[in-house]
């Protein structure tokens, strides 16, 4: 009997890792699959309409092993359309709605803030260039200071800021 109740704790134990694997691995399919049905709607839809922020974005988030999801609004025509396509390869793949980064936070019908837009651009592009380890830390600083003056002023005087 004492063997049966180690066994059963030396296999309860060994379980959840098991549960972890299984679900990291999932993780990674979802992501590789995503990757290669973003690839294929560039491709399909193109890019003429695309802002480089939702191209930035949803490279950030494959980067992440698409586990980092800071919400992407797609704001054209095409830019829908992708992030349509893409939710519907993906929930046909398996994966729930809730593992796509697209949602809007604003009404966009109003029209975007041409202010934040330029800082969350701004954002976008320094983390895509600090993930690429492209920049060194004054460079990234004077980034960051560039960023932020867009979101706080959103003039083009913005370009002279230093960290």
């Amino acid at each position: 009997m004492r063997c049966l109740s180690v066994l059963f704790l030396v296999l309860v134990s060994v379980l959840p890792v098991q549960a972890e694997e299984s679900e990291s691995a999932w993780q990674a399919k979802k992501c590789m699959t995503f990757e290669q049905n973003w690839t294929k709607a560039l491709k399909f839809f193109g890019s003429d309409d695309l802002n480089y922020n939702f191209i930035a974005q949803n490279e950030n988030f494959i980067a992440s092993g698409c586990t980092e999801s800071p919400p992407i609004c797609p704001q054209s025509n095409q830019e829908l359309d992708i992030a349509n396509a893409l939710t519907i390869a993906m929930m046909n793949a398996g994966a729930a709605s809730t593992f796509l980064p697209y949602r809007c936070l604003n009404d966009v019908s109003q029209g975007a803030d041409t202010t934040n837009v330029e800082a969350q651009l701004c954002w976008s592009q320094l983390e895509l260039l600090q993930r690429g380890r492209k920049l060194t830390e004054d460079e990234a600083d004077v980034f960051r200071a560039q960023c932020a003056c867009l979101e706080r002023d959103g003039s083009a005087d913005c370009a002279q800021q230093r960290g």
